[in-house]
């Protein structure tokens, strides 16, 4: 079979429990892109799928983002009804992207689907990556807080609470939005937005979806970054694209998702959420406020700023720029493609 070919370990005409069928699908023999031309299957965005198999990614991809809101606030929302939004429901409606992008997988690609799901865990290549992420991340966080307290005047607090506190917000971060929601954001959702809109696109769709499944968190008192919900947003934003380039470059490791979501949030809880500092409580007033006093803001800011300062130069190339989405094997109905 040519290179150009998407490799697939099932039979042509292999029926799934929703009835989908897998088979080959081959690429145009030369693709443009950024300008020059490249050979066989290795393209920014993946053009060579048949309407048939574009329709059947939206169709997962809707499924996903339905069961996971459906799933998470529908948590949520019984917690508050009837008062027992405590921390165990609270971890379980995070760990609703995982959970919906194992049971759409199961839906439409069945136990081997499954196999296939956990295959991409790529777990060398994650622990390849988890030491680099660590210090970069590390470095971040201080370097973020000393740029955001001089930014708005106070004094900078070089304060660190040791390795130990580092380990349990490491292992706090990996266990529950870590694993509860990399699976799903990226191993399930980014990985097919990929084929069906360039990289920037899909990164902004996750953006979004992943933006508005947090709003409930703010009637939750937890969950989310104690600011105004506009600088939440600010943050979020490269945050996500920088998320998207490491994923790529890691060639779709779940793993160094998880990795990355959990350093990131140490880098920031450095930045600017050091135990017993002044935060504001979360509450829907967040949503409509615009600023914090007394300098509550700045060490937050100036984590966003580098965060900016990085996924715009990621943007720009650098670091080999947000790179080509993984390969994937499409399903496409019956008859089509």
């Amino acid at each position: 079979m040519p290179s150009c070919l998407l490799s697939l370990s099932v039979p042509k005409g292999w029926r799934t429990p929703l009835g989908v069928f897998v088979h080959p699908i081959p690429a145009p023999r030369h693709q443009l892109h950024n300008g020059r031309l490249d050979q066989g299957c290795d393209t920014i965005m993946d053009e060579t799928l048949s309407s048939g198999a574009k329709r059947q990614l939206r169709k997962q991809l809707t499924a996903f983002f339905l069961t996971t809101f459906v799933f998470t606030w529908g948590l949520f929302a019984s917690a508050l009804a009837f008062g027992f939004a405590q921390p165990p429901i609270i971890i379980l409606g995070v760990w609703g992207p995982t959970i919906s992008a194992l049971v759409v997988t199961a839906l439409f690609y069945g136990t081997d689907g499954l196999r296939r799901v956990l295959g991409r865990f790529q777990a060398r290549e994650g622990l390849k990556w988890f030491l680099p992420l660590l210090g970069f991340f590390l470095v971040f966080g201080f370097a973020g807080r000393f740029i955001g307290s001089a930014a708005v005047g106070i004094e900078f607090d070089p304060k660190f609470w040791g390795w130990a506190w580092v380990a349990q917000v490491m292992l706090m971060q990996l266990l529950i939005p870590g694993l509860g929601e990399e699976f799903g954001w990226r191993g399930f959702a980014l990985q097919r937005l990929q084929h069906i809109m360039t990289p920037v696109k899909a990164t902004l769709v996750i953006a979004f979806f992943h933006l508005l499944w947090h709003a409930p968190t703010y009637w939750l008192g937890q969950g989310m970054h104690n600011v105004p919900a506009i600088w939440a947003v600010f943050f979020l934003l490269p945050w996500t694209v920088l998320f998207t380039w490491a994923y790529n470059r890691s060639n779709g490791s779940i793993l160094v998702s998880v990795f990355f979501h959990a350093t990131s949030g140490v880098s920031l809880s450095i930045a600017a959420f050091l135990p017993g500092e002044q935060v504001v409580p979360i509450t829907p007033d967040l949503i409509t406020m615009t600023w914090l006093p007394d300098g509550l803001m700045g060490p937050y800011l100036g984590a966003a700023v580098l965060y900016w300062a990085l996924a715009l130069y990621v943007l720009r190339g650098g670091f080999g720029g947000l790179g080509k989405p993984p390969k994937f094997e499409h399903p496409v109905e019956k008859g089509q493609g």
